[in-house]
Order: structure tokens, then sequence, then C-alpha cells
């Protein structure tokens, strides 16, 4: 601590714009301080002599993504403009920092820094869940990827989600889905956006944001590294790269298993171990009896997530709706065969004829 703040006020940045240091709140390459100016707190993320171009580029991309994307803008005739009509949700349930500084470089790109709003919340890895019952943990697990559906609206994967990155604020409201107009706030934001990939659909064209920076180099150092918390990274991107599906969806399925059962579902001691995986479901020794001990809806949903092939892997919009069968279809959601037919139709009930709501 003191060798961070000794480290910053040698560049003058113990007070930024009238925001006083108060501690550091962690970081890799990059550094987040805490500061606050009276009662209002910011995060100060900080590069400091980055390694290399990309490194840089990183950064950059973090803060533009930020700053402005396919959740918190509209495009119109001379560019994407801030819109809060853009997100598809509670305002209070908006999944990224909000940017209060702009990006500021010195020293020829030494110095590279901006800042975003504070918000008082508990990480995921800071969650007492040693007293929840199994549903608890399926609730959880529903508000968790309400927030991931809401994340996906900025159109970007994040490609680095754990606990840790993982912000659960106060507040939050998941309505019983069986009623009309139904919109989940589930309070939560998602940070450290450092690896995040950008979504490529077929309309992209229409909703890309033009940002002032080499975005590609980025996206293809991405696709050559391996990140430190590899157990993020689903099998099949050793061999598909760009092209893995539902990435974050493996990432989600990896805490879920380690929620339910306080274990990982396999050996996670070094990339080997993920590598294991590609080929078959080299998976620990009581991954099958742990499966066998939950409700089968959520077996057979767990074991899709972990599937190690992206194709079978639902998408982070379907298992929302998956775990909605599960907190408020239960009694439904019994039959193997049925089960699956859900699964495999993205969440979505087989059996529903819309011209139902008419009579």
């Amino acid at each position: 601590m003191n060798n961070i703040e000794n480290f910053l006020g040698s560049l003058g940045l113990l007070k930024i714009e009238g925001y006083t240091f108060n501690k550091l709140l962690g970081g890799g390459s990059a550094l987040s301080s805490l500061y606050s100016k009276g009662d209002e707190k910011i995060v100060f993320k900080f590069l400091i002599s980055p390694r290399n171009s990309v490194e840089l580029e990183r950064f950059k991309l973090e803060f533009s993504v930020l700053e402005k994307n396919n959740a918190n803008s509209v495009r119109m005739e001379d560019g994407f403009v801030l819109s809060e009509r853009a997100f598809k949700g509670p305002q209070t349930s908006y999944p990224l920092p909000m940017i209060k500084h702009s990006l500021i470089s010195r020293l020829g790109n030494l110095v590279n820094y901006f800042s975003y709003s504070y918000e008082d919340g508990q990480l995921l890895s800071q969650l007492d869940t040693s007293t929840y019952s199994v549903q608890d943990k399926i609730n959880i697990l529903y508000r968790i990827a309400s927030g991931l559906s809401y994340f996906n609206q900025s159109g970007y994967s994040h490609r680095d989600l754990h606990p840790e990155n993982i912000l659960l604020l106060d507040g939050y409201h998941m309505p019983n889905s069986n009623g009309y107009n139904v919109v989940n706030d589930p309070r939560i934001k998602f940070l450290d956006m450092g690896n995040c990939q950008r979504v490529n659909t077929e309309s992209d064209w229409l909703y890309r944001i033009e940002r002032n920076l080499d975005e590609n180099a980025v996206f293809q150092d991405n696709n050559r590294r391996i990140l430190a918390s590899f157990v993020s990274m689903p099998p099949d991107f050793l061999e598909k790269g760009e092209s893995t599906k539902h990435y974050d969806s493996w990432s989600f399925g990896v805490y879920a298993y380690k929620l339910l059962f306080n274990e990982m579902p396999f050996e996670a001691h070094q990339i080997g171990d993920i590598t294991a995986l590609r080929g078959s479901r080299a998976y620990s020794e009581h991954y099958k009896d742990n499966l066998n001990l939950l409700p089968l809806g959520l077996k057979l949903i767990l074991n899709h997530l972990l599937s190690p092939n992206g194709d079978q892997r639902p998408s982070i919009d379907a298992i929302v709706r998956l775990f909605s069968w599960l907190v408020d279809r239960n009694e439904e959601f019994q039959e193997h065969k049925f089960i699956c037919s859900v699964i495999h139709d993205g969440g979505f009930d087989p059996n529903y004829d819309p011209r139902d709501d008419y009579y």
C-alpha cells in the first residue's frame, strides 16, 4: 500500500482534479485505486509504463467501451451519442461502471489513466454462501445470468469472468417471470474489461462504434494469449480462437459448479488440465456423482454449460430463460425429454403457442 502511494506520489497523482487518493483496490498490469472528494468516491485506473503497444491499446479499449457502447448510446446521422433509452433494462441495472474522467496520457504515453464512478457493493468473491440452500444458489445464479444478459447488450463478451470481476449491488429485484412485462433488476456490475472481445453479428456494421484505437490488434493478441485466470477459458478456445462460441457461458458454468459443490469441476492447476478437456469430459472423479445430487433440470443445464463444445453450451440469454424455469416453473421442469427440448430450444417452451395469448 505505502509503495503504491509513494509511487503515485512521485508521479504527482495522489490528487487529481480535486480527488484525493484513499487506497489501492487491486489490479495486475493496470492499477485501480479509490479516490474521494468530500462524500463522492470514484475509481481511477492507471496504466504506467506499458510493456508494449498492444497493452496500451488494450487499456484504451477498456476506456472506450466503458465510455460508449451499444447499451448506452444510439446511432445518429453524425455517429453514436449517449442515451439512456439505448439500454433495454432498468437504469439501476446498467451493467458497466460509468466513466467520470476521460482517458489522459502523459509523458509520451508512459502514464495513462481514466476514472469511473465508485459503486458501494460486494464482490461476488466476498459473498458468504456457506449457509445457502440449493434453491438459494439457483436464485443467485439466476440473478448473475440476468446481469450477464444485460451486459451482452454492450456488444462485447467479457472473456475474463470470475468472482473478483463481478460486483453485487443492493436493492436488486428478480420478479416472478410468469407475469406480463417482467423486467429483472439484478443490479450487477462487471469490472475489468481489459480482455473483452467484440461480438460480431450479421447486423454488426449497423451498430459498430468506431474507436480511436487499434481494436483488431487487441483482439488478435487476445486470441493467442492465455489469461492468468485460465479456468475462465473454455477448452475449445485452444482450437477455435476468435470463433469460440459462448465463451462467457463456460465461465458461468465453472462458477455455478464451484458454488454448488465448493470444488472445481476439473483439476485446474496448470493449462494442461484445461487442454485435457478438449477431447473428452475429463472432469473430476466426483463430477458425475455431484451432478446426480442435483434436481434433474439443474443437472442437465450445468452439464450443457460445461460442455467443451461451444455449440452445446447455452447462450447467456438462454441461461436466463433456463434458470427462470428452475425459479418459477420448476413443477413443469421435471421430465428428461422435455427438459432437453427446452435446453436445445434456447430456454423457450417448446409447447408454447402464441395464439393462446388471444383466448
